[in-house]
């Protein structure tokens, strides 16, 4: 037993009671006990914790059986870390919120809360919940033993109509490069109209020679009847009106003269 622990004051009367926060006797009998919330009870306190925001509340509740039967809320002030009642209800049981900072129990929560009812549970919007009970050592003293919730009641909901996706895996397409390679710098054929790799479109425009682009298999299915395939890749590094591409591609198509729209048409 640890010889460091606070004397809390436990209630009006000021009478002091030795409570350890953490001993080796309660930890021994961790979630070893259960308490029963019926679901009319959790859905209310879900309720308050949502029309609180980012504020805490609290309320005391009765226990038989392990089973909580009822609760009621105190008068009380209430801020973003602190709730403080202002009236005695009695109870077995204290219930809290923490709101969005994580279910635990605070230093100011054994010093005011915890200590004062055999049961304590601290709820965090959607981190979970905690739950101790208070115990009696046999050091005469007061401890904390964690225990678990068990939600009872529950509403009788037909869930059989929902599933859950299942996804194919689709294999992983090897290219038949290295992450470094591009397939145009180790060409052999220079033949970017029969190109195989023509899953890559606008790639053999880089090195294409020919410009036939209504027949090059790397941009097939693309509409090109605006801007051109090889325009894509353009770095601006030559005007359109003297773009030996564009010459070449009206050389193979003199139809398109005329009605070819540049880049910098589409842009106007």
């Amino acid at each position: 037993m640890l010889e460091n622990d606070l004397l809390k004051k436990s209630n009006i009367l000021e009478v002091k009671i030795k409570n350890y926060g953490e001993c080796g006797f309660c930890s021994d009998k961790d979630n070893q006990e259960i308490l029963r919330i019926p679901w009319n009870i959790w859905s209310q306190w879900l309720y308050i914790s949502q029309c609180m925001g980012d504020k805490e509340w609290g309320a005391v509740f009765w226990v038989k059986d392990n089973t909580i039967t009822g609760f009621k809320i105190p008068k009380q002030e209430v801020g973003s870390v602190d709730c403080e009642f202002k009236e005695e209800l009695g109870g077995d049981g204290i219930i809290h919120s923490h709101h969005d900072m994580g279910a635990f129990h605070s230093s100011q929560d054994d010093a005011h809360a915890r200590n004062l009812y055999t049961y304590s549970i601290v709820t965090a919007n959607s981190k979970g919940s905690i739950a101790t009970k208070r115990v009696k050592l046999p050091c005469k003293g007061f401890g904390y033993v964690k225990i678990s919730l068990q939600l009872v009641e529950l509403p009788a909901i037909d869930l059989s109509r929902i599933s859950e996706r299942t996804r194919e895996l689709i294999p992983e397409v090897n290219s038949g490069f290295e992450e470094s390679e591009h397939p145009c710098d180790i060409c052999q054929t220079g033949d970017c109209e029969n190109c195989e790799h023509s899953g890559m479109p606008f790639l053999s425009c880089q090195t294409c020679d020919i410009f036939k682009c209504k027949s090059c298999k790397a941009t097939a299915g693309l509409d090109i009847r605006g801007v051109l395939p090889f325009c894509e890749v353009c770095n601006g590094s030559e005007t359109c009106a003297s773009c030996e591409k564009i010459a070449k591609y009206l050389k193979n198509y003199p139809e398109e003269r005329g009605r070819l729209q540049t880049p910098a048409e589409s842009q106007s």
